[in-house]
């Protein structure tokens, strides 16, 4: 009788292991006929149909201690102004701090002009409604899951940047022949999460290539090869898929900027169902894990964004009107006003899931190199960057890119040379601090 008590007491000792809670949501953003669409300076005219409809979707996360909200959407980005509306929105209805808004960067949607169609009902109101209900929804459809990860690899896509052997660099848009480039990023990764009864729930994949398959000739409204992927992956699957860019600053599809005129959309199609097929049979390899007592941490960090040059400087001002023209230059020293006016601050979200995962949410469009130096140095075997994560501020080039020259690195880009470093520096600390290998206090 006494050894059964103590192993009663014993028992009720024992930590109460936190089952992982999942919901997912979604909802049409397809914005109406008749705005600019985003990504291309070389577009002229507003859109003039919708080819597939635009989808935003929300995965919320949660145990005892963390919940999180990933929303993906099939957008160029967002303003920083929706960023914050959004997430002060989700916070009042749902009490969630952690937040990742992750763009798929396609060139075929909506630029976000603040008044389109009207003053009155503007789009991005609309959207952001949009978004806090997903997450919302999501919210409210919690479920216990068990999770699983598995990484495959799609041969999509080319590095952009052709560095000669002088150090000067030629831009290599589109590589229809496919000839080898390097650095480039392959992998493509696949979280998958189901009931506990094995119904499955969400898939959310992770690759690393620009959505541009379609070029500025078109337009029609479309989420390009991640579109294609992700309705793929869910006829496959029949779960919800979700696609979080990677770090693909200077990664473009073999077949970038194809004209309509010239089958984009039937390339499209074949690159995203390229990909979809690696997700779909790497998805039914995974092992899954019970997500009982698999701990979920996730932390924001403000990241002070400092600029390249000195933009109060006339001999600055100057410089940039004579290489880009001013009617160009003017619009975007209105951007940055107003950006600083807004503080230049980048959200950092590091996220972990067990002793297995781990997810880097960055600010922008960071150089591929990164991308793969914090999969080389993390320990926590599955590393992720989703890029395009939260408020962006453009191109993130490595510091030997940004001598070198090209687009992205010298040009088109305004944050300080090394701001990617940093943002790599301290994804790997934070990791480390939320899951217990680094202490905030001394422990010898």
């Amino acid at each position: 009788m006494k050894s059964l008590v103590l192993i009663l007491v014993v028992g009720l000792c024992l930590p109460a292991w936190a089952a992982l809670m999942a919901g997912v949501a979604e909802d049409d953003i397809t914005p109406p006929v008749g705005g600019k669409m985003a990504g291309y300076s070389a577009r002229s005219g507003v859109s003039t149909g919708v080819h597939d409809p635009l989808k935003a979707k929300a995965l919320v996360l949660k145990d005892d201690d963390t919940s999180l909200a990933v929303v993906t959407m099939d957008l160029g980005g967002l303003s920083g102004e929706v960023v914050s509306g959004v997430k002060k929105g989700i916070l009042e209805k749902t009490g969630i701090k952690q937040v990742m808004l992750v763009t798929s960067h396609t060139h075929s949607g909506p630029d976000g002009t603040p008044n389109f169609p009207s003053a009155e009902k503007p789009y991005v109101k609309d959207l952001e409604a949009k978004l806090i209900g997903i997450v919302a929804a999501a919210n409210s459809a919690m479920v216990p899951v068990k999770y699983g990860v598995g990484k495959g690899e799609a041969v999509e896509g080319h590095n952009r940047r052709k560095v000669n052997a002088d150090g000067t660099v030629e831009m290599f848009w589109a590589n229809p022949e496919r000839v080898p480039t390097e650095p480039v990023d392959y992998m493509v990764g696949v979280i998958r999460f189901e009931k506990v009864d094995g119904t499955p729930l969400a898939t959310l994949v992770n690759f690393t290539c620009h959505n541009v398959v379609l070029g500025p000739e078109n337009l029609e409204i479309s989420a390009d090869y991640a579109g294609v992927m992700q309705r793929t992956v869910e006829k496959e699957l029949g779960s919800t898929c979700m696609f979080a860019q990677g770090a693909c600053g200077d990664i473009n599809p073999f077949m970038d900027k194809t004209p309509p005129k010239d089958g984009a959309f039937q390339e499209a199609e074949k690159m995203g169902n390229a990909i979809a097929a690696e997700v779909a049979r790497v998805s039914k390899e995974i092992t899954m894990r019970d997500g009982a007592g698999a701990q979920l941490t996730a932390e924001t960090e403000a990241v002070p964004i400092r600029l390249r040059y000195d933009m109060n400087d006339p001999e600055v001002i100057g410089a940039i009107e004579k290489h880009y023209g001013a009617m160009l230059v003017r619009p975007m020293l209105d951007r940055l006003k107003k950006e600083w006016a807004e503080g230049m601050d980048g959200d950092l979200v590091t996220v972990t899931l067990g002793d297995d995962v781990a997810i880097a949410g960055w600010p922008g469009e960071f150089f591929v190199q990164y991308g793969l130096d914090l999969k080389r140095r993390c320990a926590i075997p599955n590393t992720f960057v989703f890029g395009y994560c939260n408020k962006t501020f453009g191109y993130f080039p490595t510091i030997n890119a940004a001598w070198q020259g090209g687009y992205g690195a010298k040009e088109a880009t305004v944050v300080a040379v090394g701001m990617g470093d940093e943002f790599l520096a301290r994804s790997l600390a934070n990791f480390y601090y939320q899951t217990g290998r680094l202490t905030r206090i001394p422990e010898f």
